[in-house]
């Protein structure tokens, strides 16, 4: 069995291209009329050039927009009646960069006889845990189509929280980087200058000057070490950047906000899930994988169990807490007794979105003010504890009238 790039065109003309595995080209042309029309070239890829390309495929990444552009295009292809292989061609011809890459190894697996969801998993990190679960409950129930936009929805509302989050904390991340640098500037450049004044008239200096002097000796004289020492600092918070996400996540504003957000995504992917025709408790364990978070997957997988043993969706939910807020359970206990849960789920979660937008319109608001009046309060002490000596000796000088 070797692997064999192709290309073909159709009776209107249209060109195609593709990788199969195969035992020879006569399979490979057999192949090519049989769903495409008549073989322009066939030609065998090497076992060196395959394994590079396989290690780069291992590694690419697709962003939310990436992800709800390809679920859009190929619902919309498969709705119009095209074969899904041959839908995955024309997202191919139109895509670059890692999209590229995810949709010819997406080809060459289901020519292999692999499932879409199966597909899926070849190019690592593309795609979620949860979306192969997703997709694979899809093509078991025969709602593909309709799952595949419901993702779309949901990568979009992942993208547009993501880009509020971007843009909220642009001005935040401008005013602290000012602020470092213009301190940075100042200690270095100004700073000298008052300090070899005091030194000159025998001022007594502050406790602020005698700390920048003293700092900046240990860093004239023990350059590289400092600067090792600041590198396995950074290595550091970067080995505990999740236990110092999750610290973050419990201060009592964020926390508000956080629990917000993991509750809309939640619903969500539940609500997609449910609508693939899951069983409920497969369904909350399955969905709870897209919160990243080990306490609340815990709280999800005890009202999986509290379900299995006869208890109601609703009351299984507010028995364990943090999950859903009283809203999201009432929206639920309407949804099983109107039959329509999934659809329930997805407005809980487009109302828990519309309070998440607003908590975090009010965070930033109050961060703002409160970002600008710490710098203040920061340039003025700097300030205070610099010019206080010559308030010293401006004051000590004889008066002339």
């Amino acid at each position: 069995m070797g692997v064999y790039r192709w290309r073909a065109r159709d009776t209107k003309g249209m060109k195609f291209c593709g990788e199969l595995r195969a035992g020879g080209e006569k399979e490979v042309a057999e192949f090519i009329q049989a769903n495409y029309g008549y073989v322009t070239g066939i030609k065998e890829v090497r076992k060196r050039k395959l394994f590079i390309k396989r290690k780069i495929r291992g590694r690419t990444k697709l962003n939310d927009s990436a992800r709800e552009s390809f679920f859009r295009q190929l619902s919309t292809l498969l709705k119009s009646g095209l074969p899904l292989l041959k839908g995955l061609d024309l997202i191919r011809q139109k895509s670059t960069g890692p999209m590229l890459e995810v949709t010819k190894s997406m080809i060459l697996s289901l020519t292999e006889g692999r499932s879409l969801a199966e597909a899926m998993k070849l190019p690592e990190g593309a795609f979620t845990q949860t979306t192969l679960k997703i997709v694979e409950a899809g093509e078991n129930s025969g709602s593909l189509n309709v799952l595949l936009d419901d993702l779309a929805d949901y990568y979009r509302g992942e993208n547009k929280l993501r880009s509020f989050l971007c843009n909220a904390c642009i001005y935040p991340f401008f005013v602290i980087v000012l602020t470092i640098c213009t301190f940075i500037f100042f200690a270095v450049k100004v700073l000298p200058v008052f300090l070899s004044l005091y030194s000159s008239l025998g001022v007594k200096q502050t406790a602020f000057l005698v700390t920048v002097r003293s700092v900046s000796e240990i860093l004239s004289c023990y350059r590289w070490e400092v600067t090792c020492v600041f590198l396995f600092f950074l290595g550091l918070l970067y080995r505990q950047r999740g236990q110092i996400k999750e610290g973050c996540l419990r201060l009592p504003v964020l926390h508000d906000c956080y629990l917000k957000m993991m509750e809309q995504r939640y619903c969500r992917i539940l609500s997609i899930m449910l609508t693939s025709g899951m069983a409920v408790p497969f369904a909350l364990t399955a969905a709870a994988e897209a919160l990243q978070s080990r306490e609340m997957m815990q709280k999800s997988l005890m009202a999986s169990n509290a379900v299995i043993r006869g208890t109601s969706i609703s009351q299984a939910i507010a028995l364990n807490g943090e999950l859903f807020s009283d809203t999201s359970i009432e929206f639920i206990s309407i949804g099983e007794e109107s039959g329509s849960l999934p659809e329930m789920l997805w407005a809980a979660s487009l109302v828990a979105d519309d309070e998440l937008q607003t908590r975090l319109k009010a965070l930033k608001v109050m961060v703002e003010p409160i970002l600008l009046l710490l710098v203040s309060l920061l340039v003025g002490c700097v300030l205070f504890s610099v010019a206080s000596p010559m308030v010293g000796i401006i004051s000590g000088m004889p008066e002339y009238f």
